[in-house]
């Protein structure tokens, strides 16, 4: 037998909470402490399969429970649906530890809520996150996902409803839950729209931003967001340009992604736009959001991500800690790095540096979407509806959801899968020999595992291997991609001949490509470039170094100061090697100048003002050169960085020359 005190679970925050209680008495403590709809049971049977058949993609279920028993916890551990698990309980029974999902075992309601409430925050966070789409497939093609709340949002609708609608409907979903009602009613009396960012407070104001907005944006209900597109309108009247605002637009999000979409990320930089698909609350606080991207979570293939964000060309609001940005706001991709040593070492986390794209270019983004659709003979109406169809009193309200589309992807093995998770925590090794059992590796694969045995294992032989069985499967893109590994491994190798080949072969192939992709275009000469002034072909290197440059200054959007002083910087190594030092210092001085704007505790500045410093020190000007020196010591955020060793070599060869000079 089965009790649910909800009228509908379909109209929820898409954390769907689950009372299992085989004698029917703990659902009135958690009724009077949650609004949120609850489902209760006390056949494991019938809770499962309503499990199954009411969760869709990017959402979740917490059970909270008062069985201890090894079958049942072991049942709910075994879905993938269920996130969390809660027992309330007086039993001094300990655990199975193999148990993860069992957050704890909880004798007073008031012990366990604090804990609910904070596992629930951390998995809005998560469906947040997992609520990316990015403007393009795999294969290039448009995503249409990516535009529906442009879409959405600026079409003039015949159906304009109104608050009134919205509470009647709402009423009519919450018809038994007298909480939902109360608080229902609360937001009929009191609303006003000056004062709208107000009502996205979930634990004061659950409804309707909470209750049923905040999932209807990650899923596009159109439904609900036809319910609620007057409170969403007010929403986003309050929010304004953050670059008008004398306020840092600097701000963090963390989170776990699933591999896959870490993968894209990785391997996709320049060429990606992603918009969540929800307004972003996100943190000024660094450490904040780091410790929410490092929290365990019980979900397969996820890793851990901190996105840092540049909002200024974004529309939002602060709000104490917290910028509230608006929904689907587009970004551009701008750096995907992974660092280790988070949580006492153990952790591995993915940082994605995103730029919200400039009011201009979004406009122009969204308006050839369109002219694309048109071309196509395709109309509005192919993805929106006009009219939200009203329930009556007496109307059936159990409907069946339509689950989001998802995009095909390659399959992953049960190998890689588990490779991946090692990668996510940086066991390398591991991930190797998960891979190696893989029976007919394809290209992602063996790039996948050429990388880690280059980058991270310094096993070149093997990371070559591994490039050079790819490149035999590879096609059209994925063999460009693997020749750009060959050729970092060659170089790295000392085989600067072989690089070039690779890095040529690949150049050629982009500079082919429809639509040119110029960040890749620029990554293959730096390549080419560097491999040129290994065989010293100086010429052809300050060649492949000068166009790689104008590329990232003048046609790679959104710009990268970081790649752009890495140029100039490889130009004026090239430079020195001629002989042409004034051009030399040149280069040196402006990408000093260049990460001294936008790398300030990056170790990249501290090296390019040794670099300087080196430049000044060949030129005769050493108290120059002492000042930059020193400048890249302070510029290191830690006593033992590498760098370090070669600054003060280059201090010391500098005490030399000048104590020979004065004797």
């Amino acid at each position: 037998m089965a009790t649910t005190t909800a009228a509908t679970p379909l109209k929820d925050s898409g954390i769907h909470i689950i009372v299992y209680d085989e004698r029917d008495k703990f659902l009135p403590l958690l009724r009077k402490a949650i609004v949120e709809p609850l489902s209760s049971f006390n056949h494991l049977g019938s809770c499962m399969t309503y499990i199954d058949e009411i969760t869709m993609e990017n959402e979740a279920v917490v059970v909270v429970t008062t069985s201890v028993e090894n079958r049942v916890l072991k049942t709910f551990e075994s879905s993938n649906l269920i996130e969390a698990v809660f027992i309330f309980s007086t039993t001094n029974k300990t655990i199975d530890r193999s148990l993860t999902k069992v957050v704890g075992i909880y004798s007073r309601i008031n012990d366990l809520l604090p804990i609910l409430f904070e596992t629930v925050d951390s998995i809005e966070i998560q469906l947040n996150g997992n609520s990316i789409l990015f403007h393009c497939a795999n294969n290039g093609s448009d995503n249409f996902s990516f535009y529906f709340y442009h879409l959405w949002f600026n079409r003039n609708l015949t159906q304009k409803l109104t608050k009134t609608d919205l509470v009647e409907q709402a009423n009519i979903f919450f018809r038994s839950n007298k909480q939902m009602k109360t608080v229902i009613h609360d937001f009929d009396v009191t609303y006003n729209k000056s004062d709208a960012l107000r009502w996205i407070d979930k634990y004061n104001y659950p409804f309707p931003y909470y209750i049923l907005i905040s999932n209807a944006l990650r899923t596009h209900d159109q439904h609900i967001l036809g319910l609620t597109r007057f409170f969403i309108a007010d929403i986003t009247r309050q929010l304004k340009l953050l670059s008008l605002i004398n306020i840092s637009n600097s701000a963090y999000y963390g989170t776990k992604l699933p591999i896959s979409i870490v993968d894209r990320f990785e391997h996709q930089t320049s060429r990606d736009i992603i918009a969540f698909q929800c307004f972003l609350p996100v943190t000024k606080s660094r450490a904040n959001a780091l410790a929410a991207a490092i929290k365990p979570t019980s979900r397969r293939k996820m890793a851990s991500v901190l996105f840092k964000i540049d909002a200024s060309n974004a529309y939002g609001v602060h709000m104490n800690d917290i910028i509230f940005i608006d929904m689907a706001t587009p970004f551009h991709i701008v750096n995907v790095s992974r660092y280790a040593g988070f949580n006492s070492g153990q952790q591995l986390v993915t940082i994605v540096q995103l730029v919200a794209l400039e009011p201009v270019y979004k406009q122009q983004l969204y308006e050839q979407f369109i002219q694309k659709q048109i071309k196509a003979g395709r109309t509005l109406d192919d993805f929106l509806i006009d009219t939200v169809p009203l329930l009556k009193t007496n109307d059936s309200i159990k409907k069946q959801k339509v689950p989001q589309k998802s995009e095909n992807t390659q399959d992953i093995c049960e190998n890689e899968a588990i490779a991946d998770e090692f990668i996510s925590r940086g066991e390398w090794n591991q991930a190797i020999d998960a891979m190696a059992g893989i029976k007919d590796p394809n290209v992602r694969v063996l790039n996948k595992a050429g990388c880690i045995l280059h980058e991270y294992l310094q096993n070149l032989p093997a990371a070559l291997e591994c490039h050079e069985r790819a490149l035999r499967q590879a096609i059209d893109r994925e063999r460009a991609e693997t020749l750009v590994y060959l050729g970092n491994v060659h170089n790295d190798m000392g085989q600067h001949v072989e690089a070039l080949k690779c890095y040529s072969q690949a150049l050629q192939w982009y500079e082919n490509e429809n639509p040119k992709d110029p960040a890749t275009i620029a990554r293959c000469l730096v390549g080419l470039g560097n491999s040129h002034w290994a065989c010293k072909q100086l010429d052809e290197a300050l060649d492949c170094a000068r166009r790689a440059l104008i590329l990232r200054e003048q046609e790679v959007k959104p710009r990268n100061d970081f790649d752009i002083a890495g140029c100039l910087g490889n130009m004026g190594n090239i430079l020195h090697d001629q002989g042409d030092m004034e051009g030399a210092l040149a280069c040196a001085k402006r990408a000093a100048e260049i990460l001294n704007q936008c790398g300030k505790g990056d170790p990249r500045l501290a090296a390019a003002l040794n670099n300087l410093g080196a430049m000044y020190q060949v030129c005769g000007d050493y108290p120059k050169a002492r000042e930059n020196f020193q400048r890249a010591l302070d510029a290191l955020p830690t006593e033992n960085h590498p760098y370090r060793t070669s600054t003060l070599n280059n201090i010391a060869r500098l005490n030399t020359i000048e104590k020979a000079q004065k004797s």
